[in-house]
């Protein structure tokens, strides 16, 4: 029956089976016709998968078996008699430097001299076959100095590159050689490894022409939708001209990323606001934004930016409000990890409050969303314990919110044992109850990566208040406002307390006492007052979606 379905067909299934290399194998031998669709799949992006000695002196043989044996004096290697079935250089569609270089070392270990000359020519055979590369990534610095844009071939199977991927070290002219030959770029990835400065003569670095050849690089695009900046030194002076560049891109980007850089008191923010379809502006690990005072004057919205991510960003206060407030009413998605504020006080225009006016800025990082963005639906923080006294506000302001993720400033995704044995615990037994009573219908996961204490009654309390079917509403119109009851069913799935350790069987049945029907993952890893029988009569009661306490899991350990 395989045989009688279209090519177009069987080639869009094999397309899921991408990842799937042993799947791909198999299907290569059902019939000739399965094995010319499957073998440009899996040699589309072979150095992307494992590579292994066996493996790279493998891929290396197949693509040397097809060199000119001309070209290779006879006495440093032996060509394979036998020509492989297919042209594989022909289906290479990513071109990583970085692990191609990798899978030619392992293979040239045997070969004494000349490395760099077999090395140059394999570039040159990968090159001049392939008639497409959807993606570039030159992470390394390779063996020769040459611009690969200049090699014969070049200008063809680079000039559809829709992603590109710098990191590291250039060959000088290699980025402006890539904007006069690929213009239609899709993401540019630029992460700056090298010293930056006009005094350098090295003719194999490219100093500032990095720089500018960026900024060529992205003004010559036609559709560039997403970039990321970054700077492993976190020192390197991004020129004016490459934030000016954006502008350019102004009606297609929609993704940009800051990551590691040291703005040299020059955020971009006028040049960003350009940019009328932005939907996702990321701010990660950055530092010396500007003065903020400035920014101050009126701005045009965001209109179009959806998701906010702060991460260790080291904002002043201003701007952060700033960024929130120009984002407003079309914010869906927060981030807000690590050290979002920088270390200053709070300016005196933000209140008129002495007392608030001396508490750090970051007791206040809630306040602008439960003020500007109502249409928040997933909103994912780190917080201390000031800033969870905003959180009952910003649930009553966010009705259409579906995730909320908190997360302690101890907290380690890897590591369950680290973060709660350094987790600070926070009483919220006065709050607990009233953030219940703001959960909107609409929110799915509930997420507390924090050790919170609370009394079994509290926690009962807080079920009960998201069971309750009845809220009170304010219709408001253009004529009339009238209040009424309307009816209201919570849609939680996921109510996760995993690093709270009060947890006992008292807590427990409250679970009985104010069920929440719609609930099938609960997380209470961390749990230490609860007995196996608690336990065993909380998994009779919801099955299988109950996560098993640490202290059940270090047994059943002990009894294997």
């Amino acid at each position: 029956m395989a045989s009688y379905l279209p090519v177009e067909c069987i080639r869009e299934i094999l397309e899921y089976l991408y990842d799937d290399t042993n799947s791909l194998y198999s299907c290569l031998l059902v019939n000739r016709n399965w094995c010319e669709i499957t073998i440009p799949i899996l040699w589309r992006n072979p150095f992307g998968r494992s590579l292994k000695s066996t493996r790279c002196k493998m891929l290396i043989n197949t693509y040397v078996s097809r060199l000119k044996t001309e070209e290779i004096p006879s006495e440093l290697i032996t060509i394979p008699n036998e020509v492989s079935t297919f042209n594989y250089a022909t289906f290479l569609r990513v071109f990583d430097c970085e692990k191609i270089l990798f899978a030619f070392h392992y293979w040239a270990i045997s070969i004494s001299s000349l490395r760099l000359f077999i090395f140059k020519l394999l570039i040159q055979h990968l090159i001049a076959n392939s008639p497409k590369f959807d993606r570039i990534d030159f992470k390394k610095s390779m063996l020769f100095s040459d611009n690969i844009f200049l090699f014969p071939g070049a200008r063809r199977s680079f000039s559809k590159v829709r992603n590109c991927n710098f990191f590291g070290e250039y060959t000088k002219g290699l980025i402006d050689s890539c904007a006069s030959v690929a213009k239609d770029i899709r993401y540019i990835s630029f992460r700056c490894l090298e010293p930056q400065h006009s005094n350098v003569d090295d003719d194999n670095i490219t100093s500032d022409s990095s720089m500018d050849g960026l900024a060529r690089l992205i003004r010559s695009q036609r559709q560039l939708k997403k970039i990321l900046l970054s700077d492993g030194r976190c020192n390197t002076i991004f020129k004016n001209e490459i934030f000016e560049s954006l502008t350019t891109q102004s009606d297609t980007l929609t993704v940009i990323k800051f990551l590691s850089l040291n703005f040299h008191e020059n955020f971009p923010l006028k040049h960003l606001l350009l940019c009328k379809n932005l939907k996702v502006l990321k701010i990660v690990n950055c530092k010396n934004y500007g003065n903020c005072i400035m920014m101050a004057e009126k701005l045009q919205q965001f209109h179009q930016l959806k998701a906010i991510t702060f991460s260790s960003s080291r904002l002043p206060f201003e701007l952060y409000r700033k960024l929130i407030s120009l984002a407003g009413y079309s914010l869906q998605t927060v981030v807000l990890m690590g050290k979002v504020f920088a270390e200053v006080s709070l300016p005196n225009t933000f209140t008129n409050n002495s007392q608030v006016a001396s508490n750090p800025p970051s007791n206040f990082m809630l306040e602008p969303f439960i003020e500007m963005c109502p249409n928040i639906r997933q909103f994912l923080a780190c917080v201390n314990e000031n800033q969870i006294a905003y959180l009952p506000s910003l649930l009553r302001s966010c009705r259409n919110l579906k995730r909320i993720s908190l997360y302690d400033q101890k907290y380690q995704a890897r590591s369950f044992y680290s973060s709660i044995r350094d987790m600070q615990t926070i009483n919220v037994e006065n709050l607990l109850a009233e953030i219940g009573r703001a959960m909107p219908s609409s929110l799915i996961k509930f997420n507390i990566n924090m050790n919170w204490k609370f009394s079994a009654e509290v926690f009962g309390s807080f079920l009960q208040n998201i069971c309750d079917t009845s809220s009170k509403t304010t219709i408001l119109s253009k004529d009339t406002r009238k209040d009424m009851r309307v009816i209201r069913k919570t849609q939680l799935q996921r109510l996760s307390f995993q690093f709270c350790t009060c947890m006992t069987d008292e807590h427990l049945e409250m679970f009985y006492m104010y069920p929440i029907e719609s609930l099938n993952v609960l997380k209470i890893r961390g749990a230490e007052g609860i007995s196996e029988d608690g336990f065993r009569k909380l998994g009779d009661f919801f099955g299988d979606c109950v996560s098993v306490p640490q202290k059940f899991r270090k047994r059943n350990t002990d009894r294997d």
